[in-house]
């Protein structure tokens, strides 16, 4: 179902791990050197400037090369466009999964990224002006949609699983917008419905082991669903789709909106807080100033500048008062450095030692005793 070496995105993992305990002071120079060379990758991922660079580069190269073929070539007709345009990005996918990612083993270089992109957008474009009828929205997204899931899954690309989510949003809102009279009610609550289920599916991913490989793209939908959930109820976003859509000024259940646009933010920082999610906490904190910005849009209570003092003001008084008491109450979160020498710390060392470091010399199994076998339950295994 993965492109990409599942051993290999494992070291990565582990090492990812051990980076973070060393920079915590917790791994030593020879175990984090012990890990580097037993958790061994063959991936080529540069680093992201080198990647942004890789990927435009590929971007001119692919459109240099297309304008000379179709040049050429000289397709004359809307099938032979859609012919076309179906074939290269045929071409530019197989060239990712043999050339790039089985031969070459680019793992986020850049060039695997936009071949990945180029290729789905040929091939959709394409067969979207072949068949027929697919001059509405709704039908592109249909036909788009199963496209960016297998790219999102197989080649566990984030971006792809953002555009698989607002591909899969949008069909929903178009559905819901055809329901006769109820539409108007039905809309951003249908927004909240299917932002719920995205969040639930993508909590109960990243807690489960083998959807590892997956944690980025189910972080991604994560962060989206919680910041669709909270745009389908907030007041300005109903109130201008409904003047938008069906030419609506006034909000039905206006005071729900309005409690909405101020209760959520609230409720996604004390989910933070409570949870040590800090994703909700951040979402939750934009989510405050987008209704501040509501509520300014609506109501002009006082001047621009005035509004400017008082936040900053309330912002400086809370930070304030936020450091003193994580600087003297341990939690969650907290403004000081972590203790080096704290006991948890030291026995979290010892288990590291023991489960990743300790593994980089294996003793050889001895034969001639019998029992310790290879099984949990203790009884021996092919080996004596």
């Amino acid at each position: 179902m993965i492109a990409y070496n599942r051993e290999w995105l494992d070291a990565l993992l582990t090492k990812e791990a051990a980076e973070r305990w060393r920079k915590k002071g917790l791994l030593s120079a020879e175990k984090w050197e012990s890990v580097q060379a037993q958790f061994h990758t063959g991936f080529y991922s540069p680093n992201v400037f080198v990647r942004i660079g890789l990927a435009i580069f590929c971007m001119v190269l692919l459109l240099a090369m297309l304008g000379l073929v179709a040049w050429a070539v000289e397709p004359d007709t809307e099938t032979g466009f859609a012919l076309f345009s179906i074939f290269w990005g045929g071409v530019w996918l197989l060239a990712l999964e043999f050339i790039l990612i089985r031969q070459h083993k680019h793992f986020g270089s850049g060039l695997d990224d936009m071949l990945l992109y180029a290729g789905t957008m040929a091939v959709v474009g394409g067969l979207g002006n072949l068949l027929p009828g697919m001059s509405e929205p709704l039908a592109w997204c249909f036909l788009a949609l199963p496209f960016l899931v297998a790219g999102s899954i197989r080649y566990l690309d984030r971006l792809m699983a953002a555009a698989a989510f607002f591909c899969a949003l949008w069909i929903v809102l178009l559905i819901v917008k055809e329901v006769p009279s109820l539409a108007i009610y039905l809309l951003p609550f249908s927004g909240m419905l299917f932002s719920g289920v995205a969040y639930f599916f993508a909590q109960k991913g990243q807690q489960t082991n083998t959807q590892r490989h997956w944690h980025g793209v189910f972080a991604m939908v994560e962060l989206l669903a919680l910041v669709a959930f909270y745009a389908s109820g907030n007041y300005s976003v109903v109130q201008q789709t409904g003047a938008d859509w069906f030419s609506m000024e006034q909000v039905p259940l206006s005071w729900f909106f309005w409690a909405f646009t101020f209760a959520v933010p609230g409720l996604y920082i004390w989910q933070g807080l409570r949870s040590k999610d800090r994703l909700a906490l951040d979402v939750g904190l934009g989510c405050a100033v987008a209704a501040v910005l509501t509520f300014r849009y609506y109501f002009h209570v006082l001047p621009l500048a005035w509004v400017s003092v008082a936040g900053g003001a309330v912002l400086f008084v809370v930070s304030y008062f936020s450091i003193r008491y994580l600087r003297n109450n341990f939690a969650a979160y907290t403004y000081e450095e972590d203790e080096k020498d704290s006991l948890l710390q030291k026995a979290q060392e010892q288990i590291f030692d023991q489960t990743i470091a300790g593994q980089a010399v294996s003793p050889s199994p001895q034969k001639d005793r019998m029992g310790g076998g290879q099984f949990g339950g203790g009884g021996a295994s092919g080996d004596f």
